[in-house]
């Protein structure tokens, strides 16, 4: 499945169930999801040879929107790195010989389009009369992540990828 396929039927479920089940989007890729406290870092994607499926682990002692984010992650892994997880056999932040700062830069901004579609959160801020010229406001940015289910650093940051005003954001 292409990522732009992805991106749609993501779409399709934030219209149609209200909120992006992560781990559903998973499973739909054939991913299966596995919860654990055994790993020091917030996540890893690994490729089960004998088998031929891939599996995701995340730390479940991280906070929601943290582990939904890292789902999401190793998700944009799968979609534009599945060579190097066969390879590799694991592909995580823990593991720094398997991919490059610019790879996982690169999951880190699909994962952010995963979580919030651009039609979505145009449609979202639409919806709430924000446009690209207003100045958005602390509550306004902390009421569309918890909307979006990400922080609100992950939602301040999507939200200016996107041509949205966010200004300096005080934690």
């Amino acid at each position: 499945m292409e990522t732009q396929d992805v991106v749609k039927e993501i779409v399709n479920l934030k219209k149609t169930k209200g909120r992006i089940n992560i781990i559903e989007v998973a499973n739909m890729l054939g991913i299966k999801v596995y919860s654990t406290a055994e790993i020091s870092s917030s996540s890893f994607i690994a490729y089960d040879s004998e088998d031929n499926f891939y599996k995701i682990y995340f730390n479940e002692k991280d906070a929601g929107t943290r582990k939904r984010f890292s789902i999401a992650h190793e998700i944009a892994h799968f979609l534009l790195h599945k060579d190097k997880i066969k390879t590799f056999g694991v592909v995580g932040r823990q593991n720094d010989k398997s991919l490059t700062p610019k790879e996982e830069k690169e999951a880190d901004a699909l994962a952010g389009e995963l979580l919030m579609p651009e039609v979505c959160v145009k449609e979202y801020m639409k919806q709430h009369n924000f446009t690209t010229d207003d100045k958005l406001s602390i509550k306004t940015i902390k009421d569309f992540a918890k909307e979006f289910e990400v922080s609100l650093i992950a939602g301040a940051l999507r939200l200016r990828e996107l041509g949205y005003y966010v200004g300096y954001i005080e934690l």
